[in-house]
């Protein structure tokens, strides 16, 4: 095993990495230093090499040209470099495995004898306690059956169970967790800085970055643009050293689609006070959103209204952009332009027979109107999760549907590109499309005409205009009535 001398708390010593992958330059001469004890926040727009870099430091992919050492090696393991553990954005568990298996088959030095499965789910739900308080995951459960945010926890919990961890590097951590969870975790990583691991947070959620983060590496391009100290920068520096601003463009919502219009879907509800039957409508033209805190039965009332029967005879179209892109959302063997096209061929071919050209066409606009890295014929496995995330949205919109539904459509997403994505909801409801959306960041909330915030599976408030703003939403969701039933 090759090593190299380093100072005695340097964790982490890349010196001009650069990383291709075909006519793509990932990485272009990366320089990076990372104590013990650091918290280190990598930022960047989707496809700045994030994600790249970080598995040169875990171990899983060489360098082309340059060095990178992690606790003085220089040259990694079969399983990657010693002390150094990643939590994937989009998870690396086993779906058909339980927990505690899971756990069993990354731990380092895991018992081989008869109690091996005892003792793995001993040690990952002793971790979970720790991390998560009052997480409900139980040991024995299969991974495939948990929830998006329980898949989250375990990966988190699972990538800390090393007994000589020095590198813990978090991919998009939060971006399936509630508020709670998401504190629980950021108390967990200040403790293990105190201990001495260094720790990576990768996160579009500038805002947390700056609360937990000791400094901030800002990636544009593949490269290092620039290093600071988090303390007293702000989300405008550190998204203008990203290559723009953060001034959201607040895009024309005028809150009011008539009552004239057609109802294109509808699904029963009760109101959250009184318990009276109060149905969520959604009309042509309308964007209409549901907020609340995650978790209160916003995915059901999408899947309700997935699966609804059409007021009217005819049958309406419909599209469907899943909150979980690795399991419901793409076709990770196929390319960019294969992920596209399979809901706009049926609308453009004429008698059976597929129109390529047409097709073609209609892929070439939708990749370059989102910039999705890497074109067309790029290979959906090999894109970051922000620019999957962008090909899945681009695909229901690409389509025909009439009833565009959105589970959650950016997590993941930088900032630049969810105004664009904003804009293109507003310009696809100008064209008579109709759009129900949720989002777990309720300031998203802004860009819709209606608003119903969800509380136990039931409707809490209706708000419109002015009234939909993050403070009212807050203050809307925790409404409870005497006989209120959990959405399950």
């Amino acid at each position: 095993m090759s090593t190299t001398t380093t100072a005695p708390d340097l964790v982490v010593q890349v010196r001009h990495a650069s990383k291709t992958y075909g006519p793509t330059r990932a990485l272009s001469a990366i320089d990076l230093d990372i104590r013990a004890g650091d918290i280190v926040g990598v930022v960047g727009h989707n496809g700045a090499g994030k994600s790249t870099l970080m598995r040169l430091l875990a171990g899983i992919e060489p360098t082309d040209s340059g060095t990178v050492s992690v606790a003085g090696r220089s040259k990694s393991a079969r399983g990657g470099f010693p002390g150094a553990r990643m939590a994937y954005q989009e998870t690396n568990l086993a779906n058909e495995l339980s927990v505690g298996d899971n756990a069993y088959l990354s731990a380092v030095g895991s018992p081989r004898g008869a109690r091996w499965r005892k003792h793995a789910e001993e040690r990952i739900l002793s971790r979970l306690d720790e991390m998560f308080p009052g997480h409900g995951i139980r040991a024995a459960t299969w991974v495939g059956d948990l929830s998006l945010a329980q898949r989250q926890m375990v990966e988190i919990a699972r990538a800390t169970l090393d007994d000589d961890l020095r590198l813990l590097i978090l991919d998009e951590p939060t971006e399936s967790l509630t508020g709670g969870a998401t504190e629980a975790l950021y108390d967990a990583v200040r403790r293990m800085s105190a201990a001495g691991v260094a720790v990576i947070l990768i996160s579009h959620r500038i805002r947390e970055v700056l609360e937990v983060a000791h400094r901030v590496v800002v990636l544009r391009d593949g490269a290092v643009a620039s290093e600071h100290a988090a303390a007293g920068l702000t989300e405008d520096d550190v998204l203008r050293a990203m290559g723009g601003s953060d001034v959201e463009i607040v895009l024309p919502v005028t809150g009011a689609v008539s009552i004239d219009v057609p109802i294109v879907a509808e699904v029963p509800a009760r109101d959250a006070r009184t318990g009276t039957a109060r149905p969520i409508q959604a009309r042509r033209g309308e964007v209409v959103g549901l907020a609340g805190i995650a978790g209160q039965g916003q995915e059901v009332i999408l899947a309700a209204l997935w699966n609804a029967r059409e007021r009217a005879r005819r049958r309406v179209k419909k599209a469907y952009v899943p909150g979980d892109r690795q399991r419901s959302g793409i076709l990770p063997l196929w390319n960019v332009a294969d992920n596209l096209n399979i809901t706009a061929m049926r609308s453009l071919g004429r008698w059976g027979l597929r129109n390529t050209a047409a097709e073609r066409e209609v892929v070439d606009r939708w990749v370059h109107l989102l910039n999705v890295r890497g074109g067309v014929e790029a290979q959906m496995a090999g894109l970051s999760g922000g620019n999957q995330q962008k090909v899945i949205v681009a695909r229901a919109f690409a389509s025909d549907a009439e009833l565009v539904l959105l589970d959650d459509p950016f997590r993941g997403v930088d900032v630049h590109t969810k105004n664009d994505l904003y804009r293109l909801i507003r310009d696809e409801a100008a064209r008579g499309r109709t759009v129900v959306w949720y989002s777990s960041e309720n300031a998203e909330m802004r860009h819709c005409d209606r608003v119903y915030v969800v509380r136990a599976g039931r409707i809490a408030a209706e708000l419109r205009g002015q009234e939909i703003n993050e403070e009212r939403i807050i203050a809307e969701s925790f409404v409870i009535a005497d006989d209120e039933e959990v959405a399950e």
